[in-house]
């Protein structure tokens, strides 16, 4: 289940934003670049990425947030993660600036696998050690490495 998201995420070593709303915008831009969705829906995830985010802050703490949509019009599950050493403020729940950030826009007539990835993806963000060697990782190729090692085994 979670293997064919890892294979296919987008993985950006470090976003140019200075705030969430860039962040955002920049991430639906590395999905775009990787033919994620069809270019007639990114207004409409934008959309609901910013709404989301009205709603509550998808900063779950410890320096991570994970903005998530189900949406019309797309095929499969896509995730982004991306890296911001230097910190971005997102409202998160404990304050803190954020620097790790999960992308995940999912079908909206599979919300039962779009919870499971977001089961996976809170598990990794709790974890102390996935942080602190993600935030180490040399590159986008260290991320993918990490993320692998990091999926179930069962999960192909």
């Amino acid at each position: 289940m979670i293997g064919p998201l890892v294979a296919g995420a987008r993985l950006v070593p470090e976003l140019q934003a200075q705030n969430k709303d860039g962040a955002l915008k920049e991430l639906i831009g590395h999905a775009r670049e990787a033919g994620a969705f069809p270019e007639k829906s990114l207004k409409k995830i934008s959309k609901l990425l910013s709404d989301r985010e009205a709603i509550g802050s998808t900063g779950l703490g410890n320096g991570v947030a994970v903005p998530h949509v189900k949406a019309e019009g797309v095929g499969d599950p896509t995730l982004v993660l991306a890296r911001c050493k230097s910190g971005l403020e997102w409202q998160a729940i404990d304050g803190r600036p954020v620097h790790i950030i999960f992308m995940l826009v999912s079908p909206a007539d599979d919300p039962e696998r779009h919870l499971g990835y977001l089961r996976w993806i809170s598990t990794l963000a709790r974890s102390t050690d996935f942080r602190r060697f993600l935030l180490d990782a040399a590159d986008d190729g260290g991320m993918r490495d990490l993320l692998e090692e990091m999926t179930p085994k069962d999960a192909s």
